[in-house]
């Protein structure tokens, strides 16, 4: 080796650069790892182990103002990415999908529209079930809806459900997860 190319390889300059480069790369093949790992804790159910891809997935899932698909580029071995999985996610804004009741209870739904147009009120929340009373006599009566143990409805802004090796004997479909990522919150409907 040279004297020139001894001094430029323990020159600061040459370090920095060097260092630079293989942090970026280190973070690259770490992206692609942790975007292997979400498919697979998906898959799992998100496991105790999994908590750092589920903080990942709701990261890109939650990016301002273009939301990220769940994960990303998943490398194999041989630097191929690995396609075999379908992934089937998708936002929920409003309507009566975006609210969750435990499975022994009802939903009960409303959405009211502005005096003004354009903008809407909703509101949810669970029951086990109903009753009607009625009130009055004559021109006077009126029936009412009773709802029989009332709780909040919980409130779900993104849903989706993996199924890895398709059409091949190693299939395996996960259930429908479906989660409030402002809160943490995760539920897992079978499919």
């Amino acid at each position: 080796m040279s004297k020139s190319n001894s001094l430029l390889k323990s020159s600061p300059l040459f370090l920095a650069v060097a260092g630079f480069a293989l942090s970026a790369q280190t973070e690259q093949a770490r992206a692609y790892d942790m975007d292997c790992k979400v498919i697979l804790c998906i898959a799992g159910g998100f496991p105790a182990t999994c908590s750092d891809a589920y903080r990942y997935m709701i990261k890109r899932i939650t990016r301002f103002p273009k939301p990220l698909p769940p994960f990303g580029f998943c490398a194999m071995s041989n630097g191929a990415e690995y396609t075999a999985h379908n992934v089937d996610y998708s936002f929920l804004h409003q309507g009566p999908q975006s609210f969750e009741c435990p499975a022994d209870k009802k939903l009960s739904y409303r959405r009211e529209e502005s005096d003004s147009g354009g903008s809407f009120t909703e509101s949810g929340f669970c029951y086990t079930h109903s009753t009607t009373s009625r009130t009055g006599w004559g021109r006077d009566e009126q029936y009412q809806t009773i709802y029989h143990n009332q709780s909040a409805a919980q409130r779900i802004n993104f849903q989706l459900k993996i199924v890895i090796e398709p059409g091949t004997t190693y299939e395996y479909r996960s259930p429908l997860f479906r989660i409030n990522y402002y809160t943490g919150y995760v539920s897992q409907r079978p499919i």
